[in-house]
């Protein structure tokens, strides 16, 4: 899934950096400030909710947008994700242009 939302987003013209982990996600953070995080519930080291936390409390990052993607469609779920500090939930399984779409959105609003 991971390459797969690498690929189309790069197709879409984005610059990508992947990690595999919260704590890999954290230095990438620190080191590019990317404009946007895109990262599942469930990590090998934390969780979506924990790591999108650690961003909120970070003055460094904060205003860094989140966005959490995970299989977990519930309304207590997505109310999670975006009590966590998500900018927005997507849930799986879901179009790549979808996806794709919801991201330029969030992009090109004036933070």
């Amino acid at each position: 899934m991971l390459d797969l939302m690498a690929l189309k987003l790069r197709e879409a013209g984005h610059t990508i950096t992947t990690t595999r982990t919260g704590a890999e996600g954290l230095s990438v953070l620190h080191a590019e400030r990317p404009d946007l995080v895109l990262l599942d519930v469930l990590l090998p080291d934390t969780t979506g909710l924990e790591f999108c936390e650690t961003v909120r409390a970070d003055t460094e990052i904060r205003d860094t947008l989140v966005v959490m993607v995970s299989a977990s469609a519930s309304q207590r779920d997505v109310g999670a994700g975006l009590a966590a500090g998500a900018d927005d939930y997507v849930t799986k399984p879901f179009a790549p242009s979808k996806l794709v779409g919801r991201i330029a959105a969030l992009l090109s609003t004036d933070r």
